[in-house]
């Protein structure tokens, strides 16, 4: 079996080694770049949304690699992402690419336990190999997290702009590569000392902004969709916080680690949000109002053109923003958004948060 699967950030590091313990040869699509996003745009319905075609294209990509599966994740609620997988099979398929289908949801585990039987015939293998998988799965991903917040907080206080990027990303190419425990917290080591020798200690004494980004989880995660904005913002002296991370989403969405937080979300989100539609729509309040709680000076949301949940939570961030008189800057994606827009418009959000600390006397 060549299974592949959406790609989205570095979901891909963790994965890779989730699919070889399980004796599945991974097929990893190329980044996301012009070429998929435009395959997946020319098969995609005009309206779907930037994730989708985006989606769309990675796996075309994928199935001419030789993958012969697609694993999906799925669900039943009101956000069109859990119809994706039957939307983009249908597609593939009425374009001659033949594959199996894997969709991974609560209702539909017992497949998994099939393909499992197939590979392991027997069941106490099965369990032996699933949890090796699960926990070398967890713990790498754990670490790729560790290395990409460590990142993010030296960003602001580099020596020299973009030298925090090489190096993370020098670093997860490694982990990529890692296939036992002992290789993996060697890398997490040196890779988070090689990212603090990059940091400028006369820097230190300053104020660093905090800037939560918020928003669809696609966008929020996915680089090349956002035109790497954690990396524009560190690198012009702010803290960038993505509420949800490859990381977080898949200990979140996969097996509900963080639920204590989700909780707590949930609970700060129900004055202006009583039903969860989907698309990270109350995460995005919750977080938003969590981040003023915790003191950021910022909010940035990321959603797709088109996305119902997040167009319906974008009225209420304006009235949050207003009541706390938190600057706000709300941004939609699609396949025609432009580079230099979007960092024009980040530069006056950030000279709007530098106006408004120093007003405060922060800076």
């Amino acid at each position: 079996m060549k299974a592949t699967f959406p790609y989205m950030g570095n979901i891909y590091i963790p994965l890779k080694t989730l699919l070889k313990e399980l004796n599945i040869e991974p097929i990893i699509p190329p980044p996301p770049n012009k070429e998929t996003l435009s395959l997946g745009t020319k098969y995609s319905p005009e309206l779907m949304c930037i994730p989708f075609k985006l989606t769309l294209g990675n796996l075309i990509k994928a199935l001419e690699m030789g993958a012969d599966t697609i694993i999906h994740c799925s669900g039943f609620w009101s956000c069109r992402y859990g119809h994706y997988p039957y939307l983009h099979a249908e597609i593939l398929r009425n374009l001659g690419y033949k594959f199996f289908h894997i969709i991974l949801k609560k209702e539909e585990l017992k497949n998994v336990y099939i393909i499992l039987k197939n590979i392991f015939k027997k069941d106490v293998i099965i369990l032996e190999k699933l949890t090796k998988a699960v926990l070398k799965t967890y713990f790498k991903s754990t670490i790729m997290e560790e290395l990409e917040r460590k990142a993010m907080a030296v960003r602001p206080l580099e020596k020299r702009k973009g030298q925090t990027t090489k190096v993370l990303s020098k670093y997860l190419k490694k982990l990529f590569q890692a296939d036992n425990i002992f290789q993996m917290k060697k890398i997490k080591k040196l890779g988070i000392k090689a990212l603090e020798n990059l940091i400028d200690e006369k820097k230190r004494k300053f104020f660093i902004p905090k800037i939560k980004i918020v928003g669809e989880a696609f966008c929020v995660i996915e680089p090349y969709v956002n035109f790497r904005i954690v990396e524009k913002l560190g690198e012009m002296g702010f803290y960038a916080d993505p509420f949800l991370t490859a990381h977080s989403w898949l200990g979140f969405h996969s097996i509900r680690l963080g639920n204590n937080l989700y909780k707590k979300i949930k609970n700060l989100a129900k004055e202006y949000w009583q039903y969860n539609v989907g698309g990270e729509d109350m995460n995005t309040i919750g977080h938003t109002l969590l981040a003023i709680k915790e003191g950021y000076s910022g909010i940035i949301h990321l959603h797709p053109f088109g996305c119902l949940a997040q167009t319906m939570v974008q009225g209420i961030l304006g009235k949050i923003s207003e009541k706390y008189s938190i600057p706000l800057l709300d941004i939609s994606l699609d396949e025609h958004t432009s580079e230099n827009i979007i960092e024009n418009r980040l530069s006056a959000f950030c000279e709007i948060i530098k106006k408004n600390l120093a007003y405060y006397k922060f800076l």
